[in-house]
C-alpha cells in the first residue's frame, strides 16, 4: 500500500475521536498537525503540571494515550496506522520535592524538544479493519462515585483479558480495604501540600458558570460530587480555606476516597516494564482502560498509590510485583449505575487541537 496524505478536515475528524483519550487531570496536552504524508503529535507547553509532574512523566504518558487514540481513530476511518516514530525523551534534573518523592521504579523522563518539535509521527495507509476496542472509546469515562453490585463473573473475564499484560487484579476484600486506607495516606502526601493543591485547584471546575466547565480539567459532574459536596467544595476546597483546614488537621476527610475505593469490586494494579518509555506506557494504559469499558465495567484511577514512594513500595511488596516491572497506576473497578456515563468528560474542540505545524 502507498502512503496516504490527509487534508485538514480529515485530520480534524480523526482528532475528534482521538481527543477522547485520557490525560492527567484532563489537561489535554496533545496537539496534531499534518507533516507531509504523516500525522505529527506535539505537546502544548502551556498544558503541564510543573508541581505534580515536574519531570513530565505523566504528560508523556498522556501523549502516548493520545497516540493510541489516534491509531484507533485511524482504524475506524479505514486507515492503517503504520510506523509510529517516537522522539526520544531526555532525563530531566530537578530539585523539586515532587520529583524527589517520585517512586524509584518510575522513570523521570520528559520531552526535551521544543514546543515546535513533534513528540511522534504516525504514517498511514488505507485498508484497515476497525480496532476491536473502538466501540468503547465513546463510552469510556472515569467513574468517581460508589460502585454498584458487580457480577463476579464479569471480574473473572476482565482478569483473563488483562492477564497477558501482567496487570494484577485484586479481589480480596481485606486487601481492598487495606489499599483504601493506604490511598488516603498517599493522597495526603500530595493534596495536603499547599503548592500541589493550588495547582490542582486550577484544574477543578466547580461552577457551571466557569467558562472552562465543558472544556478541560475536572468539573463537578465528572467528579460525581453530590449537591452537599459541591456546596462545601466551593468554599472549603478553595486554596485559602483548604490551607486553613490543613493547618487544623481537618483537610484529610475532605479528600478521603476510602468508602468509594472500598465499594469497588476489584482493584487493578497497572504495571509496565521498568525501562519502558512512558509514551509506550500511555498507549498500553489507554488500551487497558478500554478493556475495562468493553467488559461493561467502569473505573477510576487512584494515582496517588503509584505516585507515593512508600505506597508504591508497599504494594510491590504485598503483591510481589516483579523487579523488572514498575507500578504505574491503580484502578478501582466495578459496575457503575445505569446510564453512566451520562455525559462525556469535558474536551477541547477538535479544531483547537489541530495546528498549522
Amino acid at each position: 500500500m502507498s502512503p496516504v496524505a490527509l487534508g485538514r478536515a480529515e485530520l480534524v475528524a480523526l482528532v475528534d475521536e482521538a481527543r477522547r483519550a485520557p490525560s492527567v487531570h484532563n489537561i489535554q496536552p496533545a496537539r496534531w498537525s499534518i507533516d507531509g504524508a504523516r500525522i505529527a503529535l506535539r505537546a502544548d507547553p502551556n498544558r503541564a503540571l510543573p508541581i505534580a509532574d515536574p519531570t513530565g512523566h505523566d504528560v508523556r504518558v498522556s501523549l502516548g494515550a493520545s497516540c493510541e487514540g489516534m491509531a484507533i481513530a485511524l482504524a475506524r476511518g479505514g486507515y492503517v496506522a503504520g510506523e509510529v516514530e517516537v522522539a526520544a525523551p531526555g532525563i530531566v534534573a530537578t530539585e523539586s520535592s515532587a520529583a524527589a518523592s517520585a517512586p524509584p521504579s518510575m522513570p523521570t523522563l520528559a520531552t526535551t524538544s521544543s514546543a515546535s518539535s513533534p513528540i511522534a509521527w504516525i504514517s498511514l495507509d488505507r485498508g484497515a479493519r476497525p480496532d476491536r476496542l473502538a466501540a468503547s472509546v465513546l463510552r469510556r469515562a472515569a467513574y468517581r462515585g460508589n460502585f454498584a453490585r458487580t457480577d463476579p463473573a464479569t471480574i473473572d473475564r476482565l482478569a483473563r483479558a488483562l492477564e497477558p499484560a501482567e496487570h494484577v487484579v485484586v479481589r480480596d476484600r481485606a486487601r481492598i480495604r487495606e489499599l483504601a486506607r493506604l490511598a488516603d495516606r498517599a493522597s495526603g502526601e500530595f493534596l495536603l501540600d499547599p503548592g500541589y493543591w493550588r495547582e490542582t485547584w486550577q484544574w477543578l471546575r466547580l461552577s457551571r458558570s466557569d467558562p472552562r466547565w465543558d472544556r478541560d480539567g475536572l468539573n463537578a459532574e465528572s467528579l460525581a460530587l453530590s449537591g452537599v459536596e459541591l456546596a462545601l467544595g466551593r468554599v472549603l476546597m478553595a486554596p485559602p480555606a483548604f490551607e486553613a483546614m490543613r493547618k487544623l488537621g481537618l483537610a484529610g476527610p475532605l479528600i478521603s476516597e476510602r468508602s468509594k475505593i472500598e465499594s469497588a469490586a476489584a482493584l487493578v494494579l497497572f504495571t509496565a516494564p521498568g525501562n519502558e518509555d512512558p509514551f509506550d506506557t500511555g498507549r498500553s494504559f489507554y488500551r487497558a482502560w478500554l478493556e475495562v469499558t468493553a467488559s461493561g465495567l467502569a473505573l477510576c484511577p487512584i494515582s496517588a498509590l503509584a505516585d507515593s514512594t512508600p505506597a508504591n513500595d508497599e504494594i510491590r511488596r504485598l503483591f510481589a510485583i516483579a523487579a523488572g516491572r514498575r507500578l504505574v497506576n491503580v484502578f478501582r473497578v466495578g459496575a457503575a449505575p445505569a446510564g453512566f456515563p451520562r455525559r462525556l468528560t469535558p474536551r477541547l474542540p477538535a479544531e483547537e487541537l489541530v495546528t498549522a505545524s
